[in-house]
This record gives structure tokens, C-alpha cells and sequence, in this order.
């Protein structure tokens, strides 16, 4: 979808994730969006979900609690003619996420993004939340599959459950990235 824009409404109930640290997060991702499946829990505008279908997803399913931002992405999905690679849902990502997140039946790998409102990581309740969705997709997503949230500089990492994180600060934002561990399945 090179050179197509995705345009901001400019409405408040959305903070879009800044175009320069969009790009060093896709950067970095390089060539792990290709094949895979994307996950964005707190689509907001859908810059991410169709950045990450324009960097080769087969599909990207996008959950949104704002009723007027799922009817944005919805427009945007026809505009950009991706729709049959969108599945959009309007709903809470805490309440979705086990079902979204739950073991595959294949291994395709996941992209999983959490770019919530950056409160969220500070309330003692939704951080608990952000961490069972990401403790989740440490258990379930397939070999290398990654998971990337995007939290404000300030937030204690120490924090997030245990993983290995690599963490990537662009001005007041922190990207955390963490792959799950590969598990063998054989019994001895």
C-alpha cells in the first residue's frame, strides 16, 4: 500500500501513535510482518493495523472500544479496498483478548501490538489486565511471534512480567518488544 495514506480523523478519542516512531517500530520489525498474523488491541486509528498489512500480514484482526473509531477504520478499510484482510471489532480488548489470543490451530506466527491510552499502564487494574493479555500471548502465540507495546518513557518496565524484552525509547515513547520462548513438544 506504499505511498496511501491512512488519515487521522483528529477526533480526541484516539492519541495515534507518532509517524516517526511508527517507522522505527516497522524498522525493527523488518521482515516479521510478512505471512504472519496482526493483533491490535487498541486500534485507535488503525495506523498500525494497516501499516502492518501494508508490511505483508495476511490478516490483521483490530479490536476498538470507540464506536465512531470502528467506524473510521471501517472506511478507511474500504479506501485502502483491504477489508477482506480487517476483521474489525468494536469491544473491550480486555474482555476479548483470551478468546482472540488463545492457542492456534496452526503456526503461523503472530504480531501482537498493545498501544493502549498510556493511563492504562498506570492504574494498578488495567495494568494487571495489559499483563494477563500480555502473559497470554507469551503462552500461546506460535515460534516467532512478536509482541510490542508501546508505553510512555516515564512507565517502570519492571512492571511487565518477566520476558525478554528489548526496549527501544523515541522522545516520551517506549516501544518494549518481546519474542515468546520456543518450546519443544517432545516427551522424554
Amino acid at each position: 500500500m506504499r505511498g496511501r495514506t491512512v488519515r487521522y480523523h483528529g477526533a480526541a478519542f484516539t492519541r495515534p501513535m507518532k509517524d516517526s516512531v511508527r517507522e522505527n517500530l516497522f524498522n525493527i520489525l523488518g521482515s516479521a510482518c510478512k505471512g504472519s498474523v496482526g493483533f491490535d488491541l487498541f486500534a485507535g486509528t488503525g495506523a498500525i493495523t494497516f501499516e502492518t498489512l501494508s508490511r505483508g500480514a495476511s490478516h490483521v484482526t483490530a479490536v476498538e472500544q470507540s464506536r465512531q473509531a470502528v467506524d473510521f477504520l471501517k472506511r478507511t478499510a474500504d479506501e485502502l479496498d483491504v477489508q477482506n484482510k480487517v476483521r474489525l471489532i468494536g469491544g473491550d480488548s480486555f474482555r476479548l483478548a483470551d478468546r482472540l489470543l488463545a492457542a492456534p490451530e496452526n503456526d503461523t506466527p503472530w504480531i501482537v501490538f498493545l498501544s493502549p491510552p498510556y493511563a492504562m499502564w498506570e492504574d494498578d487494574t488495567t495494568l494487571e489486565s495489559l499483563n494477563r493479555i500480555i502473559r497470554t500471548t507469551l503462552v500461546n502465540a506460535p515460534p516467532g511471534s512478536v509482541l510490542v507495546a508501546e508505553t510512555e518513557r516515564r512507565f517502570d518496565v519492571k512492571r511487565l512480567p518477566d520476558a525478554p524484552w528489548d526496549f527501544r525509547e523515541y522522545g516520551n515513547v517506549r516501544l518494549c518488544f518481546t519474542e515468546p520462548a520456543l518450546v519443544c513438544g517432545m516427551n522424554f
